[in-house]
């Protein structure tokens, strides 16, 4: 943990802004580099007081993730948790680890991506993902962001459980439906780790019950 740093390993089905709200009881000011959906886990960069002046140096940072993604399902928010917008599919054809590898380096490198609807990005000044459970029509544009690694470890039909490495902005969410695309039967992703920002590793962060007694004292 650095001195100035407050790192957190957030469980699933927290939110980072539930982490950010049990810190602000001892905290005057608190800030986080990253945000994590609920139904992800893993590391989460908190800022408390002067360390929000180090929010910029954080947020330029790699991003390590380990995750699953399912093949065959489609959904609006691009993960497990949302609604499925067409039929669950069976794939036309089975891959091994190496076919499926291939693959995965068509998203290697810059790359353009278009954000989930269902995120906390705005548009013309609103959120999308309240513009989106309002059924609004939302018109997103293709990002470029970076790649950096796509690994694909394990192949367990219709699961593919991978580990990658990535830049600033990148969506984990659009890479998993991005490669359900290129396989010809849409994909989902079904859970999320991050492991690492930067220097920072997860191995070395507070757990929840952790923050807790922080909070606490």
């Amino acid at each position: 943990m650095d001195d100035t740093l407050l790192l957190v390993d957030k469980p699933v089905g927290f939110s980072s802004f539930q982490i950010v709200r049990l810190l602000q009881r001892k905290y005057l000011k608190v800030g986080h580099a990253g945000t994590l959906d609920p139904f992800a886990s893993g590391l989460l960069i908190m800022l408390p007081n002067q360390a929000t002046r180090q929010f910029e140096n954080i947020q330029v940072m790699e991003k390590e993730y380990t995750g699953e993604i399912v093949l065959g399902v489609s959904t609006d928010t691009y993960d497990i948790t949302g609604s499925l917008t067409e039929p669950v599919r069976a794939m036309n054809s089975l891959l091994d680890l190496e076919g499926y590898n291939g693959m995965a380096q068509r998203f290697i490198g810059e790359i353009k991506q278009v954000p989930p609807r269902f995120s906390a990005l705005k548009w013309k000044g609103q959120r999308m993902y309240k513009l989106s459970r309002q059924k609004k029509e939302i018109t997103m544009k293709p990002r470029n962001v970076i790649i950096k690694s796509f690994q694909i470890e394990k192949v367990d039909p219709p699961i593919l459980t991978f580990k990658s490495v990535v830049g600033k902005g990148v969506y984990m969410r659009s890479l998993a439906h991005d490669f359900g695309k290129a396989a010809g039967c849409g994909a989902s992703l079904l859970s999320l780790r991050r492991t690492r920002i930067g220097k920072y590793r997860v191995s070395t962060a507070s757990t929840l019950g952790d923050i807790l007694r922080i909070v606490s004292c």
